[in-house]
Formats: structure tokens, C-alpha cells, sequence
């Protein structure tokens, strides 16, 4: 049996914790927030017993096996490299990081310490990304052209949920799990397709009349070794009178056929009282308790593969892949030209 702790447990970080607390083989046994009262009220009702406000103190725990970071972007790199130095597995929340050295730091932290290091993007685990891998993988829809992802949550998220978003924006956000999700579905890593050139345009002016500094919106072409082009749709100025906070979908077209995914508006349960809301069925579902939807799933791979000995899926290689993707969608923006893109995984 491993010991699993979290840091930071927001939103998400609640999800990391019931997890492990409820994922066999796996004890949680401390939990770190820099909210004292925040922790405890976590902690209390998963019988934990260990509460902690500086990350330090807990990586110098010698109980604990691996730890979550579920921290606002740019504070990863300090809390992973001081967890991989301690000798602690790694799960970081999305995106690994939000500079290159930055990543490549928390890359060779890990090697150097031996450790496991796996970044949290749980699409892969998604049944329909699920079905999309098998029938692309399978041929099914032949040779792929055309690829449209629109991932995007409503103004609610940078205005109320996040108090940190003038501090990241919605491609860190959001746009990592979109660039993932891709490059897991081409094969990119192992030989597969991989982009050579984007086209990125952005604009901020919604969110900055309230007065916070982040794009409203990137809107993202991928051009593709294979002639796949993409397009990528991410903003978080949806209203909020909308059905669901996110709003996910995906058309794949290939030469042979086509394949479209709806996880945000598909109905599957829907409420009616003074406006039509549509319930959460997949990510972050609860089934007796115990979190079961891919949000967790993925959570749930990484505390096996620990207590099994294995590597996890995913590792920091993953991460910087789509760091520096992002980064170059900054520098498209930025010039207001297409930009060349190197070897994501060198």
C-alpha cells in the first residue's frame, strides 16, 4: 500500500483527495493547503489525520509515498521540483508548466531523484475520446483532414471560480487538454502525425472591462506533417446563463468517415426548473461517494501505477509537449504570422 498526499484543494484538488481515499491499495494520509480551515474541512470527513499549510513540511513527511500538485499554473515547478528532491511521486495538475525551463526543470528533477512524474490530462481517460482513439487507431475512418475542438467554459470560471486567472489564461486552461487530447489521438510521440505550423489569433476585451488582464479567446489552426489541418476554439467568456460551465465538442473528418462528440451538451440528464441545466455525466460523477467519472479516473491510474511499481501513462515529456505548443500559439498571437514548430519531444 502507497501513502498519497495533496497540495492545494480547491475545487480539484477535493477530487484528487476523495480519490485516493477511496481508490483500494492507496491511504490518504495528509493534505496541504495554504487555508488551514480549507484543509481541515477536507481532510475531517476522509479520516485525515495530517494537516499541513506549508508544502515543505509535508514533502519532509517520511510517511508519505507521492503527492498531487493541484496548484495555480505558474506555481508548479517549485512545489514539483521540492516534492521529486524529497523522493516523492508526482501527479501535477495541467499544464505542466508555463515556460520551457520551467518544465524542463520539474523533467530533470524527477530523473535525477528517480521518481515517477505524471501530468493530469484526464481527456485520454473519457469514453468518447475513448471511442475516437479506437476508431482512428482501428482505421475507421480512414486517413484523418479535419479536426474541430472547441473547448470553452463560461465567464463564471475567470470572473468567480479562479482567483488567479489574470495570472494564466484560458490556452494554460484550457487549451492544454485540447493539445493533448490531439497529439494522444495522432500518435504524435510514438512515431505518429505531428503539427509543423500554427496560426493563433487572441483577443482581450471582455475580461479586461472587468478588470482582469487575460485573452478572452484563442482561436488556434494546426497544420499537420500528415496534411491534417485542425482547428482549435478556446475561450471562458461563454454566458452563464448557459446549460453547463464547460462547453466541449469535437468533429473528427476523415478520408473514410466521421466522428462527432458532444460531453458537455449531450442531455443525458437534464434538470428544468427556472432555466434548463444539463448535469454532469462523465467527469466529475460520484457514484455512492466514490468518484467515478474520467476526471478521476485518471487520478486513479496514477495512485495504481504507484502502488503497482509501474510508470504511469503520461509523463513530464507529455507536459512540455504541450507547454511549448502553447507557447508558440503566444508567439502566433503575438507577431500575427503563422510560426514554425520544432520537435515537440526533443
Amino acid at each position: 500500500m502507497s501513502n498519497f498526499a495533496v497540495v492545494g484543494v480547491g475545487t480539484w484538488g477535493q477530487m484528487h483527495a476523495k480519490v485516493y481515499a477511496t481508490t483500494p491499495g492507496a491511504r490518504l494520509v495528509a493534505i496541504c493547503d495554504a487555508n488551514e480551515t480549507r484543509a481541515r474541512e477536507i481532510a475531517e470527513p476522509l479520516g485525515v489525520q495530517k494537516i499541513y499549510t506549508d508544502y515543505n513540511q509535508l514533502f519532509a513527511d517520511p510517511e508519505v509515498d507521492a503527492v498531487s500538485i493541484v496548484l495555480p499554473d505558474f506555481m508548479h515547478r517549485d512545489a514539483v521540483v521540492a516534492a521529486a528532491k524529497a523522493g516523492k511521486h508526482v501527479l501535477v495538475e495541467k499544464p505542466l508548466a508555463t515556460t520551457e525551463a520551467d518544465g524542463q526543470a520539474m523533467i530533470d528533477a524527477a530523473q535525477e531523484a528517480g521518481t515517477h512524474l505524471f501530468v493530469d490530462f484526464h481527456n485520454r481517460w473519457s469514453p468518447l475520446f475513448q471511442h475516437a482513439k479506437t476508431a482512428i487507431d482501428a482505421g475507421e475512418l480512414g486517413e484523418l483532414q479535419m479536426i474541430y475542438y472547441c473547448l470553452s467554459d463560461t465567464i463564471f470560471v475567470p470572473t468567480q471560480m479562479l482567483k488567479w486567472s489574470a495570472q494564466s489564461s484560458v490556452a494554460w486552461f484550457l487549451a492544454s487538454h485540447n493539445l493533448d487530447t490531439m497529439l494522444w489521438l495522432t500518435n504524435s510521440r510514438n512515431g505518429g502525425d505531428c503539427v509543423e505550423k500554427l496560426y493563433c489569433v487572441t483577443r482581450s476585451r471582455v475580461l479586461k472591462e472587468r478588470g482582469i488582464d487575460t485573452p478572452d479567446f484563442f482561436q488556434t489552426t494546426l497544420e499537420w506533417k500528415s496534411g491534417l489541418v485542425t482547428q482549435m476554439e478556446n475561450c471562458w467568456i461563454l454566458p452563464e446563463s448557459g446549460p453547463s460551465i464547460v462547453d466541449l465538442k469535437c468533429n473528427l473528418i476523415g478520408s473514410k468517415g466521421s466522428m462527432n462528440l458532444d460531453t458537455s451538451h449531450h442531455r443525458a440528464v437534464e434538470i428544468q426548473t427556472d432555466k434548463a441545466r444539463y448535469l454532469d455525466a462523465f467527469v466529475g460523477v460520484e457514484v455512492f461517494g466514490k468518484p467515478v467519472g474520467f476526471g478521476a479516473a485518471s487520478i486513479r491510474h496514477f495512485a495504481e501505477s504507484i502502488n503497482a511499481g509501474e510508470k504511469p501513462m503520461l509523463d513530464g515529456k507529455d507536459g512540455l509537449a504541450v507547454t511549448r505548443l502553447i507557447l508558440k500559439m503566444q508567439e502566433s498571437a503575438e507577431k500575427g504570422l503563422p510560426v514554425e514548430v520544432e520537435d515537440l519531444y526533443r
